[in-house]
């Protein structure tokens, strides 16, 4: 897939970040880190193209993701989306949120607060092949391989608060 429009356009984020991220049935852990205010409000990639992340606060550890694209929902998610902290790096465990599951594939994402007004998402790119039968095996595979080359998509997903 090439971009958000034919993606997660936030999963299957495949359809909010350019191209398919990793999929694992296992979450880097449980949710334990609580909200950041921070992420909270409207987001864009671009202004003019008419695409908004609506970050709201589901629970005390779960944002819930609301994507629309022209000021009409999408036939993506919504999504439900909770943090993880990896040797001091913060990745989003990120699925849809479909009720009709009891089971559902995670996405992961190195998210960056750049500042008030900007976040830079970077998707645990489809290049991984590894399965994995527990979160600590996840994450304790990562740790390993966040700083190499193929970890990550090329292309960094910038998020631009809207002010309203």
């Amino acid at each position: 897939m090439k971009s958000l429009t034919s993606l997660i356009g936030l999963l299957s984020l495949c359809v909010l970040f350019i191209g398919c991220p990793y999929e694992s049935y296992v979450p880097i852990d449980k949710p334990f880190v609580k909200i950041n205010p921070k992420l909270l409000g409207s987001w864009t990639v671009n202004e003019n193209k008419g695409e908004e992340y609506k970050i709201s606060k589901r629970d005390e550890f779960t944002y819930l993701i609301e994507y629309t694209e022209n000021k009409k929902s999408s036939d993506y998610g919504p999504f439900l989306a909770y943090a993880s902290i990896v040797n001091g790096v913060t990745f989003l465990n990120l699925w849809e949120n479909k009720a009709s599951e009891t089971s559902h594939p995670y996405s992961f994402y190195k998210l960056e607060i750049t500042s008030d007004s900007k976040i830079t998402l970077f998707e645990v790119t489809e290049n991984v092949d590894e399965k994995f039968a527990s979160s600590d095996e996840l994450k304790t595979f990562i740790a390993a391989n966040m700083h190499t080359s193929y970890f990550f998509g090329k292309e960094p997903r910038e998020l631009f608060r809207i002010r309203k």
